[in-house]
């Protein structure tokens, strides 16, 4: 009998993958993709990402301390840092780092394997996995569903599956562009309701270009690509669009007897731009960490494996809570609301307290979240434009509201 099996390949499964091995027990990874890391995503790490889950040197396009946001009628606006906040990384070879590492480590991988079942008792874990047309059956003490969003062996698993109904849609391509040397940002109803664009650049006059939305992607992409064409950015399209589904909030609970759930298959990806590369990582070394614990005091009842989720929420909840809190902000604006608020928050002053001050982080969006809706100034026009900041969570106080014109 195996000690865990881990079903996914992406970055939480990976290091949960390394974490275990490590300590000795044995872990096997199963993937129905034969290409590790192989999945969409912008590929963008933080500062603190960067520092606690480095990536090799060669996995890095570029690093970035500014970006260009782009108003619903075209207004450009530069945000500038001293310091990098981001990173545009290789997504595949770097998620595949984490799993040459666990393969290093004692971990077994099965690629183009797809699990297609499961079933805990009280004593052990069923895995069903196929390959080639066959199927076999996989005997474990304990599994990690490291799946992504929307897999049906979260409820085989007994785990959460609430957080599935509340996601966003993403969409991107491949194109070739010339002389873009930051991420720029699109906002407006021409990109989509309640959406952002993105524009990021790589290597090689290459960017990816996408979107996400929480409403049915309808032609936004193609308004998307024609406002880019429009403005000279976007010289040709390189791959065919894909779409993934991007969940916005926690699928508890996220443990159960002998199973656990980590990165975007429990739901943990920042509400406000859909990043789930840092959370997964948090999420899988917290998994592995209890397993080993529960492991090795022979204890694998959900009791046991309670404290898992305890821990993600003591870093995460707060995080998730405010981007929540703030999509639906953003979601109720009208273009000329965002228009208006993105003047606002440009002036010198609040730009500075804001967007440049040394509390932002790509990887901590509640601390920008907090100063934007307690600004002195900026507050108060958001207080007055949107009504969904009477439901504003506790720990933010909304400054006294203003006339706007």
């Amino acid at each position: 009998m195996l000690d865990v099996i881990i079903i996914g390949g992406g970055p939480a499964g990976n290091l949960a993958a390394l974490n275990i091995a490590k300590s000795g027990f044995s872990v096997e990874v199963y993937d129905w993709r034969t290409k590790i890391g192989d999945k969409l995503c912008t590929g963008i790490i933080g500062q603190s990402c960067f520092n606690e889950f480095p990536p090799l040197q060669n996995d890095i396009y570029q690093s970035t301390s500014s970006a260009n946001i782009v108003s619903p009628s075209g207004k450009n606006y530069l945000v500038n840092h001293k310091n990098p906040q981001a990173y545009v990384i290789n997504r595949i070879s770097y998620v595949r780092s984490f799993a040459e590492k666990a393969s290093n480590t004692g971990a077994i991988y099965h690629l183009n394997e797809k699990v297609v079942s499961l079933n805990i008792t009280d004593k052990e874990v069923s895995v069903v996995s196929e390959i080639n047309g066959r199927q076999r059956t996989n005997i474990s003490k304990a599994v990690i569903i490291a799946t992504g969003f929307g897999s049906p062996l979260i409820k085989m698993a007994g785990l959460g599956n609430s957080g599935s109904k509340k996601f966003l849609t993403g969409c991107q391509t491949i194109v070739y562009t010339e002389q873009l040397s930051r991420p720029t940002v699109f906002l407006g109803s021409q990109v989509g309701h309640g959406s952002f664009g993105w524009l990021v650049p790589t290597q090689n006059n290459h960017a990816l270009v996408g979107l996400a939305t929480s409403h049915k992607l309808n032609g936004d992409m193609n308004n998307l690509k024609k406002i880019l064409k429009s403005k000279g950015y976007l010289k040709k399209t390189e791959s065919p669009e894909q779409r993934w589904g991007i969940p916005v909030s926690p699928s508890t609970p996220t443990y159960s007897n002998r199973a656990l759930s980590v990165g975007d298959a429990a739901g943990l990806t920042k509400p406000t731009t859909g990043g789930g590369i840092y959370y997964s990582l948090i999420s899988g070394q917290l998994a592995a960490q209890t397993l080993i614990d529960a492991l090795r005091k022979d204890d694998l009842s959900s009791k046991q494996l309670k404290q898992y989720e305890s821990q993600w929420k003591k870093i995460l909840s707060n995080e998730i809570r405010l981007g929540n809190f703030a999509r639906r902000v953003f979601e109720s604006l009208k273009d000329s609301q965002i228009e208006f608020l993105i003047s606002k928050l440009m002036t010198d002053d609040v730009r500075e307290d804001i967007l440049e001050s040394n509390e932002v982080s790509f990887d901590w969006h509640g601390k920008i979240i907090k100063s934007a809706f307690m600004h002195s100034n900026f507050g108060k026009y958001l207080g007055t434009l949107t009504p969904e900041f009477n439901q504003q969570p506790s720990d933010i106080s909304p400054p006294g509201s203003i006339e706007v014109a």
